[in-house]
């Protein structure tokens, strides 16, 4: 991952519904966690999933790759840092990492996801994104305004 200044940032505790019955964090979580932090950085650009989602537009998880390398227990803080790439105009990289509270690497992800229209009854692959979803897309990519 690049610069530090151009990562998404959500802070999470691992609570007894994220662990396993040996208290460490289910692998399940993550992809919960993945999901948190994407719309936690929409709503900090300005657009929030629901509204997206009541103007016919989602945004699936087409591609999900996670490492893990240490565990997270209960009652852990879990630090995620998250960079997005728009691509080709239609496909969402997001790379995450998960931090443990003294810095070390638990996990890595990578998700790719793309926009989608309902209409009707059938989804359709957005090849050409409308002006706003795009600029909001490429805010992500720029990162937080510190």
């Amino acid at each position: 991952m690049s610069s530090i200044n151009n990562h998404w940032k959500l802070i999470k505790t691992v609570l007894p519904q994220h662990t396993d019955h040996a208290g460490v964090m289910w692998h399940g979580s993550y992809l919960s966690f993945l999901e948190e932090g994407r719309i936690d950085a929409l709503d900090k650009v300005g657009l929030s999933y629901s509204k997206l989602s009541k103007n016919g537009f989602e945004i699936p998880v087409i591609s999900v790759q996670l490492k893990y390398k240490k565990s997270f227990i209960h009652g852990e803080k879990v630090f995620l840092m998250s960079q997005f790439k728009l691509e080709n105009k239609i496909r969402i990289i997001c790379k995450t990492l998960f931090l443990k509270s003294n810095g070390d690497v638990g996990a890595e992800a990578q998700i790719e996801l793309v926009v989608v229209k309902k209409i009707n009854d059938s989804i359709k692959l957005v090849r050409e994104l409308p002006v706003q979803i795009e600029n909001i897309l490429l805010m992500l990519e720029e990162g937080p305004k510190i």
